[in-house]
């Protein structure tokens, strides 16, 4: 099975950043890894990550400064990413737990397919 990289950009989310960090932790599909990039936080953004970075060694954490913005963010973060196949998140989502082993299902079992995504739940 392929490694997945999952990028995950933030600014001033400290608040929600846990949630959307646990919520990546709880997949079922375990061999990922996590690129948070901080886009150059002023809140307590720093502190979560470094909490959660020393929680699990899949996690890395990056900080942008000055702002990049969304776009830099995420290419800073999938020109960091080791896994043969990529994707991203946000601070304010929550992946259930099927979510990464469902889209590689999907890759190994369409190799014709370039892409697969995922669909969403407003909460």
């Amino acid at each position: 099975m392929p490694r997945v990289s999952v990028i995950l950009p933030t600014h001033n989310r400290a608040d929600l950043l846990p949630a959307a960090l646990q919520s990546v932790i709880n997949q079922t599909f375990i061999d990922w890894e996590l690129i948070v990039v901080d886009d150059a936080s002023s809140d307590g953004t720093p502190a979560v990550l470094e909490e959660w970075v020393s929680r699990d060694p899949r996690i890395r954490a990056v900080r942008n400064d000055p702002n990049r913005k969304l776009p830099a963010s995420l290419n800073r973060g999938f020109s960091l990413a080791t896994g043969e196949l990529w994707t991203w998140t946000s601070d304010d989502n929550l992946l259930r737990p099927p979510a990464l082993a469902r889209m590689v299902q999907e890759l190994d079992d369409h190799p014709e397919a370039g892409l697969v995504y995922a669909g969403m739940s407003l909460i």
